[in-house]
């Protein structure tokens, strides 16, 4: 997650009543290394306020790790019955959609576990390298194309908002430029980042929305 995207969304979410957004599901989350080590921003940013007011966030992926509170598939019925159980009232889905071959029946699964009313605070890369994860479609949505995916929503707000490049990225972390110099460490996550020279003074960019599920007619 770029640090502007993280300013973003917590921005939004700031935004709301807490009523209207907790508790929260944090979908595709990933460990607490991620949000607190590697990419520290994400809690500094997304989670921190959430927690001084008291918000209830569940963070849920299919892999097991420190800091994931439910683990399960979104594709298996019974994990979705547990998860629209415990009554969330929003969403929170970063950088996952790109990762899915089945994007649009996971945000459909997605939007049926909250109620009319509740919120879907999503992002995806707009202008970014491939980055297998362990694959990447390349799906890099614009506004209107990332609010689409999910079905039944209006968009209440949405924005690409811009990061830093690649070179500063190196700058404000050197370990990154040492890790190009090791092809046999992990040559996949090297493949990956070599790639990134392209994007030396490129800004990265994401796509950002805030959605609201309507309610039902009828």
């Amino acid at each position: 997650m770029l640090i502007e995207e993280a300013r973003w969304l917590g921005r939004k979410m700031s935004e709301l009543p807490s009523a209207d957004i907790f508790p929260m599901l944090d979908v595709g989350s990933g460990t607490d290394e991620l949000r607190n080590r590697k990419e520290p921003w994400i809690d500094e940013y997304v989670f921190k306020a959430a927690r001084q007011v008291n918000g209830r966030v569940v963070h849920s992926d299919i892999l097991d790790g420190s800091g994931v509170d439910i683990v399960g598939d979104l594709c298996d019925a019974a994990f979705r019955e547990q998860l629209r159980a415990m009554n969330f009232r929003s969403i929170f889905c970063s950088n996952l959609l790109e990762h899915l071959p089945n994007r649009e029946i996971i945000a459909e699964l997605l939007a049926n576990i909250i109620p009319a009313g509740g919120y879907i605070i999503a992002s995806c890369p707009y202008m970014y390298p491939h980055h297998p994860a362990p694959i990447d479609t390349m799906f890099r949505p614009n506004v209107e194309e990332l609010a689409h995916v999910f079905p039944g929503t209006k968009l209440v707000c949405g924005e690409i908002v811009t990061g830093e490049t690649y070179m500063e990225r190196i700058i404000r972390n050197p370990l990154e430029l040492v890790r190009l110099g090791l092809p046999f460490y992990k040559p996949k996550n090297w493949l990956a980042k070599t790639r990134k020279l392209l994007w030396l003074f490129k800004n990265f960019q994401a796509t950002c929305v805030l959605l609201q599920k309507r309610e039902q007619s009828g």
